[in-house]
């Protein structure tokens, strides 16, 4: 297996650093192209999402499946010289987008998994939004807004607003 990659963008064109050396995706290795290309082929969610977004060559099913699931340069290898693959959530800068979740993968929390709605809760509490803004802003109750705040705590095990602001900072929210 070839050593750590760190896939990132460059002019809306994906790149990766290989044992120091900064590479184009054109010479990813044909190894670690066919892990991905299994990795999508076995994401029903991911494949879901490319149909939403209408990508149907493979190649380009393929760089928007890596622009989604490891696009920051986040200093983290995106897949290691075992093979495991660390998917990260980034701000892309296409929210919303309609693949959201689907593609990309929503931040990993300690109890359960969120939502694609959860995770945009998370993103205006951590842009110091209000409970009645938000629920403004998602055309809500307030009341509503706080039982999904409640379940949102429960999942991230912190249970103050501070707490889940600085989830939202560490995983790319803000």
């Amino acid at each position: 297996m070839v050593a750590g990659i760190e896939f990132f963008l460059v002019n809306g064109e994906i790149q990766f650093v290989q044992d120091g050396a900064q590479h184009l995706f054109c010479e990813l290795d044909a190894t670690i192209a066919t892990m991905l290309k299994n990795e999508l082929a076995n994401d029903p969610k991911a494949l879901r999402g490319l149909e939403i977004l209408g990508i149907v060559d493979p190649i380009e099913q393929l760089k928007q499946f890596i622009y989604c699931r490891f696009g920051d340069f986040d200093k983290t290898a995106d897949i290691t010289s075992g093979g495991v693959l660390n998917s990260e959530y980034w701000d892309c800068g296409n929210r919303p987008c309609p693949a959201d979740g689907l593609l990309c993968q929503l931040p990993h929390c300690t109890n359960g998994n969120l939502t694609r709605r959860e995770t945009e809760i998370i993103r205006e509490v951590g842009s110091d939004k209000s409970n009645k803004m938000i629920a403004a802003k998602f055309n809500r109750s307030k009341l509503t807004i706080d039982t999904q705040l409640r379940t949102i705590a429960h999942k991230l095990g912190c249970f103050t607003k501070l707490g889940i602001s600085s989830f939202a900072g560490a995983h790319n929210l803000l």
